[in-house]
């Protein structure tokens, strides 16, 4: 196995844990993202805060750093490619250069799920925007798409293989994880105290 192999997870890592939320919040909006509303650096929040614009921005580029380490990175060593699928979902959730901080990893979840299997990415958010549009509420939304890729993808792909099966742990692990990241949202859901759009 080329030894370059072993930085891909590193450089997928680096890649998935640049915040553009942030970024673009202090280059182009008010520079309060993590004071106001969630004080989360995902979409969501930068939609709340800063603008249609710029939340629209940081949805595509926190998708786009999961997607092009994932899509273009793909080794012959699975246990490598494993790690890269999960580790820009990592990087935005902790992230280096926020004291192992950040957001909740659903962007960069889905642009995972895009460079694994389109079929699956747009079912899950088909998913998403059903579950959006009943309830107006974005992290059912998001909670409710996570979970059930799980289940689109085991059904899309059939598992015949182990890549397939590799694949399905990644999503697991990181579904937990997104999952632990809501339970501040989980609990004003409880409480029904959660915001809606």
């Amino acid at each position: 196995m080329t030894t370059i192999y072993f930085l891909y997870p590193l450089i997928s890592y680096l890649s998935g844990s640049i915040p553009f939320g942030l970024i673009l919040s202090n280059l182009f909006g008010n520079g309060k993202l993590r004071e106001l509303g969630s004080k989360n650096i995902g979409a969501t929040n930068v939609l709340r805060t800063q603008g249609k614009l710029l939340g629209a921005l940081t949805l595509l580029f926190d998708f786009s750093k999961a997607f092009l380490p994932c899509y273009f990175l793909k080794t012959d060593n699975e246990f490598v490619n494993m790690l890269i699928f999960a580790a820009p979902a990592m990087g935005h959730m902790f992230s280096i250069w926020l004291k192992f901080q950040g957001g909740k990893g659903v962007a960069t979840y889905f642009g995972l799920l895009c460079a694994i299997d389109i079929h699956t990415c747009l079912i899950t958010a088909i998913i998403w925007l059903c579950a959006f549009c009943i309830c107006r509420i974005s992290s059912i939304a998001c909670l409710s798409s996570i979970i059930l890729s799980c289940g689109v993808l085991a059904y899309v792909r059939h598992i015949k293989h182990l890549e397939f099966f590799n694949q399905l742990c990644v999503l697991i692990i990181l579904a937990i994880f997104i999952v632990v990241k809501h339970h501040e949202n989980i609990k004003r859901l409880l409480s029904d105290k959660e915001l809606k759009f």
